[in-house]
Formats: C-alpha cells, structure tokens, sequence
C-alpha cells in the first residue's frame, strides 16, 4: 500500500508540472513567436554580431549559432509570455497611440496588478499587420536578489517575413548582502 501511495504522490507531482500546463494566450502568443523565429533564423544560417557588458567590462563577438542557441539567446523574451496566465487573464488594459517618434502604431498593455511584466509595447507598422517592435520590463524579486531586465525586439523583412533584426537586454541584478551589477547584451542579426 505503502508504494502505491508512494507512486501515485510521484505521478501527481509530475502530472502538476507548471510547464506542461496548457492555457489561452489572451494578449500575445511569445512562446510561438520565439519558436517560429527560431526556426526561420535558424534555418536562414543567420549570424549574430552579439556585444555585451558586465561590471564595467564590454566584449564583442561573431556568432553562428544553432538553433539550441538562438533558444537560448532569445529565453528571455519567452519569459513575457507570463502574462497570458490565468492570474494575469483580464488584468492587463489596452491602448492604441501613435507612436510621437514614428509612424507607428503602438499597442500597451498595461496592468495595476504586481505582474513581472508591469507593461508591455507592441509597434506596429501599416495598422497592426506587421510588428515592427517589442519593448517591456521584466521584474523578479525573492528574499536572495532582485533583478530588473528592460526587453527590447526588433524586426525587419527578410526573405518574405518578419524576422528579428536586433535585440537588447539590459538592467541590474542585486543579490543580498552584494552590490548591484549593470548589464547589458545587444545581438544584431546578419542575414547572408
């Protein structure tokens, strides 16, 4: 009895995996959008001149990376797609400006609720049928560290579609009883 229980406590918690859950994407689909982009970066051998820095020091570097790399290089704007959980479903106002710098359209959500994505912008060009741009704030804090991450995704035609162009992530990282650290990762993409 003792090991069926046993088993039967291993399966529910596998079963309650957070990352197997399936749910409606109310605001905007990320995990497809960084999977399909993957796969057409990937696919086009895109290179990435990727410059980044940390504690005061900056690198540059020349990638080409496969697609288990682009996965990891784009993870962070994956982690946006937390606002089309069921907490956050309905919570998030929308709004539809004139961009003052562009002649685009910019679509914000913007939520009142503590959320680790506070607000997020879409930019659109020729009304909303190409994105043009992503920009957000990513948020987290427990007891050990906070961090703040400003997002930003760019994107241009290439080969018939819209495909990443530039990305950037910057903000600070504070864990407990240590200083702040500033960082900063810029990748642009060059399609051959």
């Amino acid at each position: 009895m003792k090991l069926f229980l046993g088993v039967t406590c291993v399966i529910l918690l596998f079963s309650c995996n957070q990352k197997n859950l399936k749910y409606d994407k109310p605001y905007f689909d990320f995990d497809s959008l960084v999977n399909n982009q993957v796969q057409q970066i990937a696919s086009a051998k895109a290179s990435l001149i990727k410059k980044t820095f940390l504690k005061g020091k900056r690198d540059s570097t020349i990638l080409l990376p496969d697609t288990a790399q682009w996965k990891h290089e784009l993870d962070a704007f994956q982690e946006l797609d937390i606002i089309n959980k069921p907490l956050f479903k309905g919570n998030y106002q929308s709004k539809d400006q004139e961009d003052d710098h562009s002649n685009l359209l910019v679509r914000s959500f913007v939520t009142k609720m503590k959320s680790p994505v506070p607000e997020i912008k879409f930019f659109y060009q020729d009304g909303n049928m190409k994105l043009k741009r992503i920009e957000s704030v990513f948020n987290e804090s427990n007891v050990l560290y906070s961090t703040s991450r400003k997002l930003t995704l760019e994107f241009e035609e290439q080969q018939g579609s819209a495909m990443i162009s530039k990305y950037k992530v910057q903000g600070f990282q504070k864990m407990i009883l240590s200083d702040s650290v500033a960082f900063s990762i810029e990748g642009k993409l060059l399609y051959h």
